[in-house]
């Protein structure tokens, strides 16, 4: 029996607000490799004995009351489709991700991704809080009033978070919306990390001890996550991997372990960033082919039980609640 799958980032509900993709229904697979969308729709995420996954919530990456706006849109039109699945569970608070596993239904909850979209007002963390936002990423591919992006527009390597940016994270804190430093540079994760008094999410990252790339987080960053009791998901987009697309899974197996060997292997999960506009790997054509993650796994010589934590059962712990700082 293959683990359960909790991806930490699929974005296949800007898909359907971009093409009127549905994701109630059963897409083909492209092929392998397949870039940029259409890797996940629920009828395959079931199909792959996903137990649950957190769904990207986007707008251009820059502050305006339309993105406001936009992230409600999004969350509605996720709560619509829950409403009309009835394997879907929507996961609102900590203890419903249990609820969706005891049901046996596919755990779902949005994700924002992007502190632009609180339009420079941190006490609108209260309404993601009231809408089961489930983390909080603080940048995405640009400069906002939070935090500065490790690539991207207005990007440096100097710029921890602003005055702004520890508001919102203690926000974050204060309505029990978990902090996520993907996208986040270096200064503004470490500064997250100095700050945090609940476990952090680095949600899809890959590692520049395996690849130096900008996108990826240092050993300093591993270890400021891991001190939190957070967890950090692996990306499956060969660019940030590799730096070429031309790769197997094999290279998300090597970031997985560079995470295990540094931080110890409660602390990496899987967040696959499918529908993100990203290629993946070129053994992989959707979400179904989650199994080669595990198939790899069991072939390095990990066991069922360590496994299945890094499938899902370390990131389901924190969602949850049952992991602390």
């Amino acid at each position: 029996m293959t683990a359960k799958t909790y991806d930490m980032h699929v974005d296949f509900i800007i898909q359907q607000r971009l093409f009127r993709y549905n994701v109630l229904k059963r897409h083909r697979a492209g092929m392998k490799g397949q870039p940029l969308f259409w890797h996940a729709d629920i009828p395959r995420m079931r199909e792959a004995n996903y137990g649950g996954a957190c769904l990207g919530i986007h707008y251009y990456p820059w502050e305006s009351e339309r993105g406001y706006r936009e992230m409600h849109k999004q969350i509605d039109y996720l709560d619509e489709v829950i409403a009309s699945d009835p394997n879907v569970h929507r996961v609102r608070s900590r203890d419903e991700w249990q609820v969706a596993r005891d049901s046996g239904k596919l755990g779902l909850a949005p994700g924002v991704e992007g502190g632009h979209m609180l339009n420079g007002k941190a006490e609108r963390v209260e309404a993601l809080a009231e809408r089961g936002v489930v983390y909080m990423t603080l940048t995405h591919f640009s400069k906002n009033l939070a935090a500065t992006p490790s690539m991207g527009r207005g990007a440096d390597e100097t710029s921890g978070l602003t005055a702004f940016g520890r508001d919102v994270v203690q926000a974050l804190e204060e309505n029990d919306v978990t902090v996520d430093v993907a996208h986040v540079n270096t200064p503004g994760v470490l500064d997250v990390c100095k700050m945090a008094t609940k476990p952090i999410l680095c949600t899809h990252t890959g590692v520049k001890g395996v690849h130096d790339h900008a996108r990826n987080i240092s050993d300093e960053e591993i270890d400021g996550i891991k001190e939190s009791n957070g967890v950090m998901g692996i990306i499956f987009a060969p660019m940030f991997l590799a730096g070429t697309r031309h790769v197997s899974s094999e290279v998300v197996l090597d970031h997985i372990e560079y995470v295990i060997d540094r931080a110890g292997i409660e602390h990496v999960g899987i967040g696959s960033d499918f529908d993100g506009w990203v290629p993946i790997p070129n053994d992989m054509r959707d979400c179904t082919d989650i199994v080669i993650i595990q198939q790899g796994l069991a072939k390095r010589g990990y066991d069922e039980d360590q496994i299945a934590g890094i499938m899902g059962e370390n990131v389901f712990e924190l969602l949850s609640g049952k992991r602390h700082s």
